[in-house]
């Protein structure tokens, strides 16, 4: 659609540019700016999707931007556990080499003191030792039994330093035991911590790659909206020139028809008088000239007063719709149906508006503010809200691709998602939205593309 633009836009500059038409062309001209709008409508429901698509993007990316904040600080924590986990590990390190120096310690110590109390237990043994033969060679009794009292307390003093050592050799060994065993788990929880964080770090790299990918469709979007709103400028632009020119034409074509017309009535007039003059009196004629100029009249304020209604008037509709059979489809319902609201119907599906710019798509009813505004058929409503140029709308959605729609309302009785009946108040008249008169605008929709209401309802 847009890649034909610069060529009926070509087209169109040549017709401007040329001289104005025949009088016989200005059905075609009229045609032209028809097609011209149409493809404005289109270019316009283009940049509404676009919109609609690029406020969608915009949201997933905000998504994806706070999915990916999340991961970064995943990412960040992940990592700082792993450097306090290491940090730890190697104090654990510099504990267990000590506590290992330790026990080295201790085991030499033991080692030390069982020697010495081998080497001393040997020498009492063979009487031959250096502290007991002062025993052996005592004289007096009493210092001897003192003496051997002493030497008792010296052995059982060793005996109870080499125990304690060991004891400390247990210890150490239990805590070296501790210690490695806090190792291991360390290394594990090191191991665990970086396989989350290489983990985490390919998510985080996976959500930058699709924030990467919507901000490219969005600028993808941004531009080509761009250019939709620039083409649908330049064929505004070119629809308001081709739209004058049509006026100007019909104008022209108009005022020829009214000058021919006003001729030929200026014939007619001087022959019939000229004709009256040689049969009647002066006053019969004056009478007759006075009639012509009523009857003359009658039909000039007729057309004004016809002019003076802005759209035609299709018929009365006297009955609203009422209950119908449970268990019908909505086609099968045509031609049964009836109106939502009584009142005069004005337009004819298909007919261009009074006041220019589009074609009928459905009928306009109009109606006293405050009267229900009866659905055509059950179904369920699909969309309650103020819409630009339709007012308070409610949709009805009948099964089969087909919907009915109500616009203009006063007040919306219903909300999305409630099921209704035939016959049922869904809304009040009133004249919001565009319209200035109250009433109804009612269509008929099957696949999103507007049918003849009056194919499928009964005026009376």
């Amino acid at each position: 659609m847009r890649m034909s633009l610069p060529r009926r836009v070509l087209l169109a500059l040549i017709v401007a540019a040329g001289a104005v038409p025949a009088y016989s062309t200005v059905a075609a001209q009229g045609s032209e700016v028809d097609s011209k709008r149409a493809d404005l409508d289109a270019l316009k429901r283009r940049i509404d999707e676009l919109d609609k698509s690029i406020a969608g993007v915009e949201a997933s990316r905000s998504v994806a931007e706070r999915d990916r904040v999340r991961a970064e600080r995943a990412v960040s924590a992940a990592r700082r556990r792993i450097r306090d986990i290491g940090a730890e590990l190697a104090r654990v390190e510099a504990e267990l080499t000590e506590k290992v120096a330790e026990q080295a310690r201790v085991a030499g110590r033991i080692a030390v003191g069982r020697a010495e109390l081998g080497e001393w237990l040997r020498r009492n043994y063979m009487h031959g030792g250096s502290e007991v033969a002062p025993f052996l060679a005592a004289q007096d009794p009493n210092q001897m039994a003192r003496d051997l009292r002493y030497l008792e307390h010296l052995g059982r003093a060793r005996l109870a330093l080499i125990d304690s050592l060991r004891a400390d050799l247990r210890n150490q060994e239990n805590l070296v035991a501790t210690i490695v065993a806090r190792k291991e788990t360390l290394s594990g929880l090191e191991a665990t911590q970086r396989q989350e964080s290489e983990a985490l770090a390919k998510v985080l790299t996976e959500r930058s790659r699709v924030v990467a990918g919507l901000s490219a469709d969005l600028k993808k979007q941004r531009a080509e909206l761009a250019e939709l709103r620039e083409d649908e400028e330049q064929l505004g632009r070119l629809l308001v020139v081709l739209a004058r020119q049509q006026a100007e034409r019909e104008a022209a074509r108009r005022a020829e028809e009214a000058r021919r017309a006003a001729e030929a009535a200026r014939r007619a007039e001087i022959a019939r008088r000229a004709a009256e003059a040689e049969r009647i009196a002066a006053q019969q004629r004056s009478m007759g000239a006075g009639a012509s100029e009523r009857e003359a009249r009658s039909p000039r304020v007729t057309e004004t007063e016809q002019a003076s209604r802005s759209e035609p008037v299709v018929g009365q509709v006297t009955q609203a719709a009422e209950l119908a059979p449970t268990g019908i489809s909505f086609a099968q319902l045509q031609g049964k149906m009836r109106f939502p609201v009584r009142g005069e119907l004005v337009g004819r599906f298909g007919a261009p508006r009074a006041e220019g710019g589009t074609r009928w798509r459905g009928v306009f009813i109009r109606a006293g503010s405050g009267q229900d505004v009866l659905a055509v058929a059950s179904g369920e409503v699909v969309f309650a809200d103020w819409l630009r140029g339709y007012g308070n709308l409610i949709i009805v959605d009948h099964g089969s691709e087909y919907m009915t729609i109500y616009g203009h309302n006063d007040a919306l009785l219903r909300e999305v998602g409630d099921r209704i009946a035939a016959g049922a108040a869904i809304a009040s008249v009133g004249a919001s939205g565009s319209v200035q008169e109250s009433g109804l605008y009612f269509e008929i929709r099957h696949r999103g593309q507007p049918v003849d209401p009056m194919k499928w309802v009964r005026l009376n």
